[in-house]
C-alpha cells in the first residue's frame, strides 16, 4: 500500500528531474549575436532587432558557467499587411547557435506575428516582437525598447538652470514696487496708545494759575 502510494511522487520527481536536465543541456550563454535579413525585411527591422538583442545579451547573468556560443538570427519572408489587413505584419525567424569553432549547435525557426498599423509603428512593433519571441526561447533578459534607427533612446537630461536663480531687472523692478504687506498682532492692535502731558514752563506767569482760595467768615471756597 505505501509503495503504490510512493509511485506518483516519484514519477513526478523524475520527470522534473528529467525536464531541468533538458533545460540545463539546451541553455548556453549567448556572448554575440549577429542580425541579417533578405530583401523583404525593412533594414530598421533588422538594425532594431540587432540592438534589442544585443542589449538583452548584455544585460543576461548565467549562475553557473555554461557553453559559450555565438547566435546567428536570420530574418525573412516578412508580410505587410495591407488593405483590411493593415497593421497585421510577420515574418520568418531562424535562429542558429554555434560553439567557438564555428559549428552549430542547435537551430530553431517560426513565424512572429504583430499588429501595428503605420510604417514606422508596424516596424517598432514587428522588431519588438522578434526580439521578444527569441529572448524568451533561449533565456535571455527582457527586451528593451529601441529607435527606429537601431540606436536605443536616449534619456533627455534637463538643461542647467543655474542663470535662472538669478532675479532678472523686470523682476527687481516688481520686487521694489511691490511692498510686504504687514499685519499686526491682536496684541497690538490693544495696546492703549500713550499721551504726553504737557509740561509747564518753569517761567509761566503767577497770573496764569488759579489763586488758592481761603475761607474767611465772608468768603464759602464751596
Amino acid at each position: 500500500m505505501l509503495m503504490s502510494f510512493l509511485r506518483v511522487p516519484l514519477a513526478a520527481l523524475a520527470v522534473l528531474a528529467m525536464s531541468v536536465a533538458a533545460g540545463a543541456e539546451t541553455l548556453k550563454d549567448v556572448r554575440k549575436v549577429s542580425v541579417g535579413g533578405d530583401g523583404s525585411v525593412s533594414p530598421a527591422v533588422v538594425k532594431m532587432v540587432g540592438q534589442q538583442l544585443k542589449q538583452a545579451v548584455r544585460s543576461t547573468r548565467r549562475p553557473v558557467s555554461l557553453p559559450k556560443v555565438t547566435m546567428d538570427v536570420r530574418l525573412s519572408n516578412a508580410v505587410r499587411g495591407l488593405g483590411t489587413q493593415a497593421g497585421r505584419n510577420s515574418a520568418q525567424v531562424a535562429v542558429v547557435l554555434r560553439d567557438r569553432a564555428g559549428i552549430p549547435v542547435s537551430s530553431e525557426e517560426f513565424t512572429v506575428n504583430s499588429f501595428m498599423v503605420g510604417a514606422k509603428a508596424g516596424d517598432k512593433a514587428l522588431a519588438k516582437a522578434i526580439s521578444q519571441r527569441v529572448a524568451h526561447a533561449y533565456r535571455l533578459a527582457p527586451v528593451k525598447a529601441a529607435t527606429a534607427d537601431g540606436r536605443p533612446g536616449k534619456r533627455q537630461t534637463p538643461r542647467s538652470t543655474s542663470h535662472s536663480n538669478k532675479p532678472s531687472a523686470g523682476a527687481s523692478v516688481a520686487s521694489r514696487v511691490e511692498e510686504p504687506v504687514i499685519i499686526p498682532s491682536e496684541a497690538a492692535l490693544t495696546v492703549r496708545p500713550r499721551v504726553r502731558k504737557p509740561k509747564v514752563e518753569a517761567n509761566a506767569s503767577a497770573e496764569t494759575k488759579p489763586a488758592p482760595c481761603v475761607v474767611t467768615a465772608t468768603t464759602n471756597c464751596n
